[in-house]
């Protein structure tokens, strides 16, 4: 049984790969060349465009913060309200105890007036 990138790579068409590959690089320096020119001058449009595209970030910036702060004061207040729910159930698990020890006494008292 053979590896299986080693199939994946018995697959491809090496041969035709390999011919067209002048082809293939004149077209990747096409595609990096009209990448990476760039104008000298921007355009008072492209200026004005990137103006506003930066003020709709600052307002979505602005909205998010404020959201923030309302989950900031949710979590405030659930974790007052889990301070309180810490509270009463160690409360509860004293007066659970205390019932226990109380039943068990009982129980004992009647065992020993019989």
């Amino acid at each position: 049984m053979g590896i299986p990138w080693l199939w994946a790579l018995k697959a491809i068409p090496w041969d035709t790969i390999l011919a067209n590959a002048p082809s293939i690089m004149r077209s990747a320096d096409a595609l990096v060349s009209k990448t990476m020119v760039r104008p000298d001058a921007a355009s008072r449009n492209d200026v004005q465009a990137l103006a506003d595209r930066i003020a709709v970030l600052e307002q979505r910036d602005s909205e998010t913060a404020e959201l923030l702060r309302g989950v900031n004061a949710q979590v405030a207040a659930l974790t007052t309200a889990g301070e309180v729910l810490e509270a009463r159930a160690r409360w509860l698990l004293v007066v659970a105890i205390a019932a226990s020890v109380i039943s068990a006494l009982a129980c004992g008292i009647a065992l020993l007036a019989r």
